[in-house]
């Protein structure tokens, strides 16, 4: 009996024995997993962090290329916070395929934590012919006069015409006569700056508070080049004009006929005399630089049923005169020009100046198809896409 006794307390003391160990062990597993959560928690604390301070370094060099577009020097342990950003810039200079983009990758580290973001940039393009017609000072319509719009880019004026998105616009006053049907949006940037007479018809919105436009956008190198390059010697053909060269005055007689090969022309002063009109070659594709004044005598016409973007007109002078039943397909760009625009006429396209004056019963047609043109850049680079690089 006394034996049984003996077994049963060595058993028992056995079975205390392991169940300590197991709890032991128990314990060791739970405080090591509790390190390991804390270790876990501590790290991706830090790497949290290190995201924020990658993201910080990624927006100053945004900030840095906006004020710079040729800037790529980077940063490298910039403190912010706890932790340091470094940034580098990879463009076309790196990567071929990138042409204009600019990819700003940022790394951030805190007490052990990295992170790495990307931002994808380009720069940002100006479109100068997203309205119709706009007027730097002001636009006036008179009575019985119209806007509407088409696209070249699918069909003629016919078959795709629209009364809505023929859009006008001013840095300061748009104002009109009785009569008036407006086929798109009105928009100045001037407060009270539209004015309409009775009878007036707008398919689209109106606003006074839009952004101010920048006009100043073609630099006088360019118009030094196309002087330096113009091909007035060699592109023009047909009967009853005179260009001198040295004068550099394209003027043509009534019933005159010009056909301007694809190419860039320097004037500085183009005369079309009644029922006189300027052609462009099948095909072709032309660019005019004009330092001074347009005048366009009754009847004449120019680019005749053509595309509009074929026919670009950039112009540092004081005025385009359209008189009674002219024609015009083509794009004019003049920031300081009086653009006067006589009854009758019908001008399909883009006018941009500093004022416009469209007299009883001329319509504008705007080709939407301009609204995808750009020229020059504004200067600031815009997010394509961004991203955490893991």
């Amino acid at each position: 009996m006394k034996a049984l006794l003996d077994n049963n307390r060595g058993s028992a003391l056995l079975i205390s024995l392991a169940v300590m160990a197991m709890l032991a062990l128990v314990a060791f597993m739970a405080v090591d997993r509790s390190q390991t959560d804390f270790e876990l928690s501590y790290n991706q604390l830090h790497e949290e962090q290190a995201f924020y301070v990658a993201e910080a370094g990624m927006q100053e060099a945004l900030v840095a290329i906006n004020a710079d577009n040729d800037w790529r020097a980077g940063f490298a342990r910039v403190g912010f916070g706890n932790g340091v950003y470094s940034v580098t810039l990879i463009d076309s200079s790196i990567d071929t395929t990138l042409f204009d983009t600019v990819i700003i990758r940022s790394t951030g580290l805190v007490d052990g934590g990295t992170a790495r973001v990307e931002l994808e940039t380009a720069p940002e393009y100006r479109h100068p012919f997203k309205f119709g017609m706009f007027g730097d000072a002001g636009i006036n319509l008179d009575k019985n006069t119209c806007t509407d719009s088409y696209n070249s880019d699918s069909g003629s004026y016919a078959e795709t015409v629209l009364d809505s998105m023929g859009d006008i616009g001013s840095n300061g006053t748009i104002t009109s006569s009785k009569d008036v049907n407006f086929g798109g949006d009105i928009s100045v940037a001037t407060d009270g700056g539209i004015s309409l007479g009775v009878n007036n018809t707008v398919t689209g919105d109106t606003t006074s508070t839009a952004d101010s436009v920048d006009l100043d956008i073609i630099p006088d190198s360019e118009y030094d080049w196309a002087l330096a390059n113009s091909d007035a010697l060699t592109g023009i053909s047909g009967s009853g004009y005179s260009y001198i060269h040295g004068q550099r005055d394209l003027i043509a007689g009534a019933d005159a006929n010009i056909v301007l090969a694809s190419g860039v022309y320097y004037f500085n002063n183009i005369t079309l005399g009644q029922r006189s009109t300027l052609s462009l070659a099948p095909g072709a594709e032309v660019t005019l630089y004009v330092n001074g004044d347009i005048i366009l005598n009754q009847a004449s016409t120019v680019n005749d049923g053509g595309v509009p973007p074929d026919l670009m007109i950039y112009s540092r002078g004081s005025s385009l005169q359209f008189a009674q039943d002219n024609v015009f397909y083509g794009v004019f760009y003049g920031p300081n020009a009086h653009i006067q625009y006589d009854q009758t006429t019908e001008a399909y396209g883009a006018l941009v100046g500093d004022t416009l004056q469209l007299d009883q019963g001329a319509c504008f047609h705007y080709d939407r198809t301009l609204a995808d043109i750009t020229k020059g850049k504004t200067g600031r680079m815009f997010a394509l896409s961004w991203g955490e690089i893991y």
